[in-house]
């Protein structure tokens, strides 16, 4: 059984990324459409790259749970827990690139999302393997799981003013509007206006 976790938890790798990158271009292919924003990166902020992230691993955890009889309490809480340590690791991450100057580089975010994918599903093997009674709060983990839910749907339309959530080109929140004068943003952003 854990050599078949194992397995599919390295599979996971490759399934969130790949997916991650078709979300992260969704919101363009579907010409800006509602389904775009739900589930795609709507700018280039730290929250909608992460969001790419959290979603393509929630998935393959439900997969994971369709694939393998697992007991299921333990199961979701680990999973939770691993996705929340996703999601705020690879924030993290990428406020300390940006504070040395190197929030633009698609490598680094590319290694940041990586590695923070790889020690999620790492931590939830070890969790869903351990000794620790996870079943005891899984209530508490399945509510925090319907608060990333709503986090997630409802930080893009309406982002707090956070720089999490400010898009690294434009230095606008939110939604991008179509016609927007990039001219005006370069000179706004080269004097500081």
């Amino acid at each position: 059984m854990q050599k078949i976790i194992f397995k599919l938890e390295i599979g996971g790798i490759f399934f969130i990324l790949i997916l991650s990158v078709f979300m992260q271009n969704l919101y363009l292919l579907v010409n800006r459409e509602l389904i775009g924003v739900l589930f795609g990166s709507v700018n280039d902020s730290i929250w909608e790259t992460a969001k790419t992230l959290i979603l393509p691993y929630a998935l393959w955890g439900i997969i994971e749970l369709l694939c393998i009889r697992l007991p299921f309490k333990r199961f979701v809480t680990a999973k939770v827990i691993a996705l929340y340590y996703l999601g705020i690791s690879y924030i993290i991450l990428n406020l300390m690139f940006a504070l040395l100057g190197m929030e633009n580089d698609f490598l680094i975010s590319f290694t940041s999302a990586i590695f923070c994918i790889t020690t999620s599903l790492f931590l939830s093997y070890r969790l869903i393997f351990s000794n620790l009674k996870l079943e005891n709060i899984f209530l508490p983990a399945f509510f925090m799981l319907m608060l990333l839910v709503a986090f997630y749907f409802s930080f893009t339309p309406f982002p707090p003013k956070m720089y999490i959530f400010k898009d690294r080109v434009t230095s606008l929140y939110g939604i991008i509007p179509k016609n927007i004068d990039a001219g005006a943003i370069v000179l706004d952003t080269m004097y500081y206006v």
